[in-house]
């Protein structure tokens, strides 16, 4: 469990304050709304329709950052030789990260996340129910984590396309 928190900890302290203030006030904005909107008519079974969607989107998305994680580590591709040699002004343990490490860390986070979030959609059928108070509270817990993985996608995605095409800003 130390491997997973000491991940979480080194992508929390390389991300940008920007980048991230970006993603959780967009998540928090959205799942809050869910959270205040769910007290209407017929919120349980369009939460529960949308959980078993939740679980089939998380398996690919899995999929997607290990395919990631995959290519990045594999290609040969000069310009990912290039980015491996790119410092990127921070430091981990006194020592500098490079551009590589990022994507690396920010891919691995991913699939931490995602196979956590998995596991506990996969188990909140049989604690919860999603009418009360508490199964309204951690479903919007559970679009907010949602929300935040797919924008965290997006932000790699985007940054691998320009290193990949060599297009840095």
């Amino acid at each position: 469990m130390l491997e997973y928190s000491l991940v979480l900890i080194e992508y929390y302290r390389t991300c940008r304050l920007s980048h991230f203030l970006t993603n959780i006030t967009i998540s928090l904005i959205c799942s809050t709304l869910i959270f205040y909107l769910s007290s209407n008519p017929g919120f349980e079974e369009t939460a529960g329709r949308l959980l078993a969607n939740i679980i089939t989107l998380l398996g690919v998305l899995i999929g997607f950052s290990i395919s990631m994680f995959t290519l990045l580590n594999t290609a040969s591709n000069p310009n990912i030789d290039e980015i491996k040699k790119i410092e990127t002004g921070e430091y981990l343990y006194k020592k500098p990260v490079y551009l590589f490490d990022l994507l690396v860390m920010g891919i691995t986070y991913l699939m931490i996340v995602e196979s956590f979030l998995l596991l506990a959609n996969l188990i909140l059928p049989f604690y919860c129910v999603l009418g009360s108070l508490k199964g309204r509270a951690i479903f919007s817990m559970n679009i907010f984590l949602l929300i935040h993985i797919i924008l965290s996608n997006i932000s790699i995605m985007v940054n691998f396309y320009f290193i990949i095409t060599s297009k840095r800003k």
